[in-house]
């Protein structure tokens, strides 16, 4: 449901230019809502896998995190907790382009240039929290559209070696731990 928020709080225009900069758990599920909705999805990410995943969902593009995607972004969203990506991302958005930051933790943002990374009127958000609402247009929407979900599954004694891999991009869509 956070990808479901932060792709409401990018305020993507109908048969909109998406750009997702990480590609994981969320960040997978939000590229199919987007998709189901007519919109162009373009995928930045460190993992070849990741980037194998996005294409196979759909999505336009998938290239490295630093790259510039093959077209102006409507909107984009950050779920990657890298602060080095907003100024990235801020400049591959068009006039009037929103990112969204989806991640609970972010490093640090490097300071941004004015004319560069913010203007013509570039929009910078947050993403907090979900609400009762979006949880309910979520689940409506998949009980329309079936997701595909990626797993990556871990008995659930290996809860450390599912969090290194999710670290090292060794994870597939979604870490679960099975009981």
């Amino acid at each position: 449901m956070i990808g479901y928020r932060a792709l409401k709080r990018a305020e993507l225009p109908a048969q909109g230019v998406l750009g997702i900069y990480g590609f994981g758990a969320s960040a997978h599920l939000t590229a199919q809502v987007a998709l189901a909705g007519g919109a162009r999805v373009h995928v930045m990410t460190r993992s070849r896998e990741a980037r194998a995943l996005a294409l196979e969902l759909g999505c336009r593009s998938a290239t490295g995190a630093y790259d510039d995607p093959p077209e102006r972004l409507d909107s984009a969203i950050l779920f990657a907790p890298v602060g080095d990506l907003v100024p990235a991302a801020l400049r591959a958005l068009d006039r009037g382009g929103t990112l969204a930051v989806a991640g609970i933790h972010l490093t640090d943002i490097p300071r941004l240039d004015y004319q560069r990374d913010l203007f013509q009127e570039r929009t910078l958000r947050s993403v907090t929290a979900n609400t009762r609402a979006d949880a309910r247009e979520f689940l409506d929407f998949a009980a329309r559209n079936p997701l595909t979900v990626a797993t990556t599954p871990y008995p659930l004694d290996e809860a450390d070696r599912a969090l290194a891999d999710l670290a090292a991009d060794r994870v597939r869509g979604a870490a679960v731990l099975l009981p």
